[in-house]
């Protein structure tokens, strides 16, 4: 399965933003180049979901002295290459989304040489493990509807919640 990249209007991630504060900000006051967050977009449930992705953290690496990356979890995987860490895509923090929210990342667009070679490795690692990906998402998914006992899954977004608010978005903006 190939996934391509996206960006979200700020409108609606402020919209859900009022109803669930797990949910990342598109950060309108501080992004750099008017660069909006990116994420993957996939089926879950019968919703597109968008999984943000997120710039790496020291907490990504078991040793940030030597540049040793942590293992993925259900919640975090690390988009990595040759032990360069590009950054994570945080399911824990995915959001059904209306396809009339997305932009898609156009990279031939990229002005920024260096940025756009980071998108090219995140990208490159992203659809050689579009199976996990997707298979972490709906697993994630399943066990926080089912609301099962896990660490974790307290600091997942509420997607159920998130569903209906995307049902009363899409009755409003039709």
């Amino acid at each position: 399965m190939k996934l391509n990249l996206y960006s979200i209007s700020d409108k609606y991630i402020n919209y859900l933003r009022q109803f669930d504060d797990k949910i990342y900000d598109n950060k309108e006051e501080t992004r750099t180049y008017e660069r909006k967050y990116l994420g993957v977009v996939l089926t879950v449930n019968e919703f597109n979901y968008y999984i943000p992705m997120s710039s790496p953290k020291k907490s990504d690496y078991l040793d940030y002295d030597k540049k040793i990356i942590r293992k993925d979890a259900k919640t975090i995987i690390r988009i990595h290459d040759s032990g360069r860490l590009y950054g994570t895509l945080r399911i824990s923090n995915m959001i059904p989304v209306p396809i009339t929210e997305l932009e898609p990342y156009i990279l031939s667009n990229e002005k920024d040489i260096k940025y756009r070679e980071l998108v090219v490795g995140e990208l490159r690692y992203i659809n050689n493990n579009s199976d996990k990906i997707v298979k972490y998402a709906k697993t994630v998914y399943n066990q926080k509807v089912k609301n099962i006992d896990i660490g974790y899954i307290k600091n997942t977004v509420n997607f159920k919640l998130l569903e209906e608010k995307l049902k009363e978005w899409n009755k409003e903006n039709s």
